[in-house]
């Protein structure tokens, strides 16, 4: 394994090659810029599986939680900034902006052709850049940072625009299903007068255009992405139960413990141990 790091205050380059890797489960507190150099292998990303290859650029947010296992030699970049990288106020609201596409995409961007050459000569000179010694190469590093964020953006507006009132209807499913994934660490982000105000939607509304397009009530579907997560984080991880009732955003052990019972008829150590089970 070869990696390197660059840092300066809210940004940070880490490029690593992965020959066989498995990068546990592991959550955000930062945008992130994830290009794919070359390799293939599984990325699951909020709980959605993706198979990543070369030239994939993903983009992840604050708060998203992801995994990784190569399936081929890998190199990865991970360009990853905080907003306030970027003192233009302007600059800051375009990378807010950024939530909104990134439900729609669910992490891996949509580039027309010419723009996603473009993004990733941009992600190689920054990378070039960094390799020189600091100076002034720090306001190159903002302005190409700025110009990806801008194609990102541009991308997202004509993707936007040739829609179909179908395909919107469908956008529209996806991306309250995103919305829920991205917060489900955030039961009051989940409650509908929330998702109401959030998708300038009546509170009777969303329940029932939820119940009309995927024939589920809300409830039962933030359950059942809740169960998943669990059921991954056990999995995957060597959290404590009292870890993953924090990252859940349980109240306390109690109500984390009521839901498992609820959710599948056993005490959480049963349920552990029927994971470890079904995994043998």
């Amino acid at each position: 394994m070869k990696d390197t790091f660059f840092i300066y205050k809210d940004f940070e380059i880490y490029s690593v090659e992965e020959l066989e890797w498995k990068k546990e489960v592991h959550r955000h507190n930062f945008f992130e810029l994830l290009y794919i150099e070359y390799g293939t292998g599984n990325h699951i990303l909020n709980s959605i599986h993706h198979h990543y290859k070369e030239h994939d650029i993903y983009l992840l947010t604050p708060k998203d939680y992801h995994s990784f296992k190569t399936l081929e030699p890998t190199k990865f970049h991970c360009l990853r900034f905080l907003p306030g990288f970027f003192s233009n106020k302007k600059e800051i609201e375009e990378i807010e902006k950024l939530f909104y596409y990134h439900n729609q995409t669910n992490g891996n961007l949509i580039f027309l052709e010419n723009d996603k050459v473009f993004c990733e000569m941009v992600i190689l000179k920054i990378l070039d850049e960094v390799a020189k010694p600091k100076g002034q190469n720090e306001i190159i590093i903002k302005s190409l940072m700025m110009s990806l964020i801008q194609i990102i953006r541009r991308n997202a507006t004509i993707n936007e625009s040739n829609l179909s009132f179908q395909t919107n209807e469908v956008l529209k499913i996806d991306t309250i299903l995103s919305y829920i994934r991205s917060n489900i660490a955030n039961p009051h982000l989940l409650k509908k007068k929330e998702m109401a105000n959030h998708f300038n939607v009546s509170i009777h509304y969303i329940g029932e255009y939820f119940k009309t397009h995927l024939n589920i009530t809300l409830r039962d579907y933030i359950e059942q992405t809740k169960l998943k997560v669990v059921t991954e984080k056990l999995s995957k991880s060597n959290l404590t139960f009292s870890e993953i009732s924090n990252d859940l955003g349980f109240i306390d052990s109690s109500h984390f413990n009521k839901f498992i019972m609820r959710s599948t008829g056993t005490s959480p150590s049963e349920f552990k141990k029927s994971l470890s089970i079904s995994a043998t």
